[in-house]
């Protein structure tokens, strides 16, 4: 059987491979390499992998009258041709930025997100920064969070995710070196959270999925590039603390300088994985929360990632509501930001109460434009994705002996951090109130972090001495915790 693709990234060029008897759509979409959404793994939860069938049928889950099917759920029972989803692709990376002249040797920073990579190269004679290079993690196609690629690797499936993330990482890395002058970098350091990391390396997270949630290593690691089949000399990964708090955590707090200073200091990174240090006399605490993919655009009825066409922003000016979206395309779906916005704005409307119900009676979504809008369903995983992270906050700043107020410096870090409203982080009690006027947005600071390892002789010692000065509180085992949780769910 074959399956013939159009639409996506494709270009107006079909992209052609056999499907194999008996397994769904999406699992042929995986073994042939094309990059798409399935923030649940294939549990048929989401919805987010749907496509359209325009020839042929399929079993499992037959066509609805506008054509789609969720493609893990969806088995074919012949040739098909399919119509893929605007952000889905054929394995295929970004393009690089116009450039100029060579280099003599050139070093990698690369960070890897559950969500995003991102990769720059470094002139190493001179420490500039020449191209910095992101695309959407093509591991998404095995779901959204952490957990749901340690379920993948615990069915025997960690070579797949490694040649995938392998894959691209090499593909960024390629782009990066064209036409440069080295054919390969002298160095590659990685800062990414500790499952990541375990992919990267093709070891098994699978240990990670159940207490005592154990990873097969946390310290800092050196490999040869050929050993990963990277072109690049020597790849090193930078430390982590726990399972759970990772590698991209230690490195933001070693850029930042966190502890060189005379003050209590916070670093949040809201991605899937909420992870949370708090910097206090010598000591940094460190959780990490189970925010879900809320707040990257996933498990949301119109979600998606911080890409073009993305709802960033939404205000209101003349009583009348107004969106921006990312680089100004066509709006396609809301990212996290747009979202903490849109909560914002149905609170501030009288929309939604306190509970996050809708106030009418028989209203069940918020319309933005066109078919975007914000559902219950939406709301409820907002709540549960602001509960997670505030309550994470202030149990952290109770074991420093603080409180919220007593915090000198708050960095958020993460894509999502270039595009939040602080007033509307603030409004929907996202964030503390008692941060105002002391958040520092700070982009990036795991790649930032990886990319001043490259050019710093003791940027490795600090992140050792990081890790040693820090203590995991563990937020499952402190009763009070699930008392912060739930009284965090509502709004004020």
């Amino acid at each position: 059987m074959k399956i013939r693709l159009q639409g996506g990234s494709l270009t107006g060029e079909a992209a052609v491979f056999d499907a194999l008897a008996g397994e769904t759509l999406l699992e042929s979409f995986r073994r042939a390499g094309v990059s798409m959404d399935a923030p649940c793994g294939g549990q048929g939860r989401c919805g987010k992998c749907r496509v359209k069938i325009l020839e042929g049928s399929t079993g499992g889950e037959s066509p609805g009258a506008d054509g789609m099917v969720r493609s893990c759920r969806a088995v074919p029972l012949g040739d098909l041709l399919i119509e893929i989803p605007p952000a889905a692709s054929l394995r295929k990376s970004p393009a690089g930025h116009p450039h100029s002249g060579n280099v003599s040797r050139a070093g990698i920073a690369l960070d890897i997100g559950t969500t995003t990579v991102s990769a720059r190269i470094i002139n190493m004679e001179t420490g500039e920064a020449l191209d910095t290079l992101s695309a959407l993690n093509e591991q998404r196609i095995y779901g959204a969070d952490v957990m749901s690629r340690i379920g993948t690797a615990r069915e025997g499936r960690t070579g797949e995710l490694y040649r995938r993330i392998n894959d691209q990482c090499r593909s960024l890395i390629n782009i990066l070196l064209e036409n440069r002058g080295p054919e390969i970098a002298s160095e590659l350091v990685v800062a990414a959270n500790t499952t990541m990391l375990h992919l990267f390396t093709n070891t098994d997270p699978s240990a990670m999925g159940e207490i005592p949630f154990k990873p097969v290593f946390l310290e800092e690691r050196k490999f040869s590039g050929a050993e990963l089949d990277l072109p690049v000399e020597t790849v090193r990964l930078l430390p982590s603390i726990s399972a759970f708090v990772g590698a991209d955590i230690v490195s933001g707090i070693a850029f930042l300088a966190m502890c060189g200073k005379d003050e209590s200091s916070l670093l949040i990174d809201m991605g899937t994985n909420g992870e949370i240090a708090l910097f206090n006399k010598d000591r940094i605490y460190c959780c990490s929360t189970a925010a879900g993919p809320a707040l990257e655009g996933a498990g949301i009825s119109c979600g998606m990632g911080s890409i073009d066409g993305a709802i960033n922003r939404i205000t209101v000016k003349d009583g009348e509501m107004h969106i921006e979206t990312i680089n100004g395309a066509e709006p396609a779906g809301i990212c996290g930001s747009g979202l903490i916005d849109a909560v914002a704005l149905m609170l501030e409307k009288g929309v939604i109460d306190e509970t996050g119900a809708f106030v009418v009676e028989g209203e069940s979504v918020f319309p933005i434009t066109g078919t975007i809008g914000i559902s219950g369903a939406d709301i409820r995983a907002f709540q549960l994705a602001k509960s997670a992270i505030i309550s994470g906050i202030k149990i952290l700043c109770k074991s420093a002996g603080l409180s919220p107020e007593d915090v000198n410096r708050i960095y958020v870090a993460g894509g999502l951090g270039f595009y939040i409203d602080q007033e509307s982080a603030f409004r929907t009690g996202l964030l503390p109130s008692e941060f105002r006027d002391r958040i520092t947005v700070s982009g990036n600071t795991s790649l930032a972090g990886a990319e001043r390892c490259l050019l710093s002789p003791g940027f490795m010692d600090q992140c050792r001495n990081i890790v040693a000065m820090s203590e995991v509180i563990e937020l499952a085992a402190i009763p009070e915790f699930m008392y912060e949780f739930s009284e965090n769910i509502l709004f004020e």
